[in-house]
């Protein structure tokens, strides 16, 4: 046996390779670590949604824009309204009644002045103040007719006050002419004819034309109680639209900010927040603007117009009682009585009218107890001459009537009624201050919500602009 086959023998066996390999052992796996969780990917339901949440914002804003601005338009133009129908055309009114009583009253203060019954030739009475009142409150009448003759809805009305106006005139004059053929005529005694076509002329005046004058001014004055409703109205409820659009704008804008928030991560967005910030000024501006106004015509209603139209009523009763009280002066005892009667009715009616109670503030009750006192002093000046006629006394009761001088009817009425007139302005200028305040309370509107709500839409496309881009 040789070496190499004891080797062979004694060697072991070789290993067969295997048919597979076994996998290789691997290493131990380190602890996992947190991951932050990836953002959802955008998708098309997503940018349909932002879409939808976007329209709607701007219709939001779009419906109060509108609502804000017609509510505007709306509201200036009804306090415009009513502060011009008072100040155009029932003060116009008024102002005819108050003109045409004066009128009749100075033309029958004509036919009282004459000659002394003791001496010829002294002239009692002023007859020349009568004369000069009467051309100016012919020509103020004349003027208001011409102006409220350019109102369409009155000129039936108006065409009625010149025919009888007309005839008021002719009659008159008439009067007069008769007295001026008698220049010798008895102080208080003018002739019978003259005073019968005066009566004629005054029953006129107070059948025709201060009727057809009441009607005028009563419906200047419905219209500014009906357009003063509306003002108000208008201005509630448009303060009211404003204030709840706005309010829901506003809560729809804060509950987007919260949904982009959560949704997209995102904590805040300038431009909506400013968006939003604007469409709530605008909201409580036009809620308070629109309050504002509202007040305001209550204000001017209550503290203008209402004592206004109770200061010019009484103007033109006034005036028809001094046109009965010197009618009554050149009346026999018939007719005397009967305008007694009238003068005590318009003076009862005169009393209720200048009682500040009720709607006078702190500040005006002096101007009002001054008016008051000027009014006791026409009427003690009507007692006199009362108590003069009574006597017998026509003389010294023309003087009373006609004269300008403290103590007499000329004068102290004339100082009543500019009392009263300069008191009734004082109110007429409440009012329009009032109205104007109804009217300036929406100063730059509606360029403001427009304005404001047109840059909060901008904004709103502007801030939601980088959201949709994530889609693209």
């Amino acid at each position: 046996m040789t070496m190499s086959q004891a080797s062979a023998r004694t060697a072991p066996p070789a290993q067969e390779a295997p048919d597979t390999e076994e996998p290789a052992a691997q290493p131990a796996s380190p602890a996992e670590t947190y991951r932050a969780r990836r953002r959802p990917r955008p998708t098309r339901g997503g940018s349909r949604r932002l879409a939808a949440r976007t329209v709607a914002v701007l219709v939001a804003l779009g419906v109060l824009c509108a609502v804000a601005v017609a509510g505007a338009i709306s509201v200036r133009h009804a306090t415009a309204r009513f502060g011009s129908t008072v100040t155009d055309r029932a003060s116009a009114a008024a102002q005819l009644r108050s003109a045409l009583a004066d009128l009749d009253a100075q033309r029958a203060d004509t036919l009282a002045p004459g000659r002394s019954a003791d001496d010829p030739d002294v002239i009692v009475g002023n007859q020349l103040n009568a004369l000069i009142t009467a051309q100016r409150d012919r020509a103020l009448v004349s003027e208001l007719l011409r102006e409220l003759g350019g109102d369409p809805g009155q000129g039936t009305r108006v065409a009625q006050l010149l025919d009888g106006l007309g005839q008021y005139d002719d009659l008159s004059g008439r009067a007069r002419y008769v007295a001026e053929q008698q220049p010798d005529q008895t102080v208080g005694h003018p002739p019978r004819f003259a005073v019968a076509m005066n009566v004629s002329a005054g029953s006129i005046m107070h059948t025709r034309l201060l009727p057809l004058a009441d009607a005028l001014s009563a419906d200047y004055q419905q219209q500014a109680d009906r357009q003063r409703d509306t003002a108000r109205h208008a201005a509630v409820r448009w303060g009211a639209a404003v204030g709840v659009l706005g309010a829901l704008a506003v809560l729809l804008l804060l509950w987007w900010q919260w949904e982009l928030a959560r949704d997209y991560r995102r904590r805040f967005n300038p431009a909506l927040l400013v968006a939003t910030a604007a469409t709530l000024a605008v909201t409580l501006a036009g809620a308070l603007a629109m309050n504002a106004a509202a007040d305001a015509v209550d204000t001017a209603s209550s503290q203008g117009l209402r004592p206004w139209t109770d200061l010019a009523e009484a103007g033109a009763v006034a005036s028809q009682a001094a046109a009965t009280e010197s009618r009554w002066f050149v009346h026999d005892s018939a007719f005397g009585e009967a305008d007694e009667a009238q003068f005590d009715t318009l003076t009862e009616r005169l009393d209720g009218l200048l009682t500040p109670d009720g709607h006078a503030t702190a500040q005006e009750r002096p101007a009002y107890q001054d008016m008051l006192g000027r009014y006791a002093n026409f009427r003690a000046d009507d007692d006199r001459l009362r108590s003069l006629k009574k006597q017998g006394d026509t003389e010294e009761g023309a003087v009373v009537l006609t004269e300008v001088g403290r103590g007499n009817v000329a004068f102290d009425f004339w100082d009543f009624s500019t009392t009263l007139e300069r008191l009734a302005d004082r109110q007429l200028a409440d009012f329009t201050q009032h109205a104007d305040d109804a009217h300036g309370a929406l100063d730059g509107w509606p360029a403001v919500p427009a304005g404001a709500l047109g840059l909060a839409a901008a904004l709103v496309l502007l801030g939601i602009r980088p959201r949709f881009a994530e889609y693209r």
